[in-house]
């Protein structure tokens, strides 16, 4: 094998051996810019709807790389989606105009936000990367 071509392998082993590491890097920053935003939205009482907010690990699911954001507050999802409001019992299943009370949708309009900002950051991201790698 000539040297060029030995080189070349070389570089191409060396770069797609660090991009799993890259694309977890690039998930784990694009979940804390949803944590960061869906924080900005979440309403404050006592803060501890807030301050509940959870990122987990990147994890890999089949072919793809993921993140869960999470809110161990027992009331996190009716404050995200809406609810009846509370004076009506259990049981009922009508609601009278006025009884909704509309979900902040903080963590909905967050992921929404980020996944439409992704492209370019990948775009950045790759670009420093490669530049930092000799690709």
């Amino acid at each position: 094998m000539s040297a060029g071509l030995e080189a070349l392998a070389e570089r191409y082993l060396k770069l797609s051996n660090g991009s799993d590491e890259l694309l977890r890097s690039f998930m784990l920053e694009m979940g804390l810019r949803v944590l960061a935003k869906t924080k900005r939205l979440t309403p404050v009482d006592t803060g501890y709807l807030r301050n509940s907010w959870t990122l987990g690990q990147v994890e890999r699911v089949g072919d793809t790389l993921q993140i869960t954001i999470s809110n161990p507050a027992e009331y996190a999802s009716f404050v995200e989606y809406g609810h009846k409001r509370s004076r009506w019992k259990s049981g009922d299943t009508a609601i009278a105009p006025g009884d909704w009370v509309d979900g902040k949708f903080m963590a909905t309009l967050s992921i929404m936000e980020v996944e439409r900002e992704m492209p370019s950051h990948l775009h950045r991201y790759l670009s420093a990367w490669l530049a930092k790698n000799g690709g």
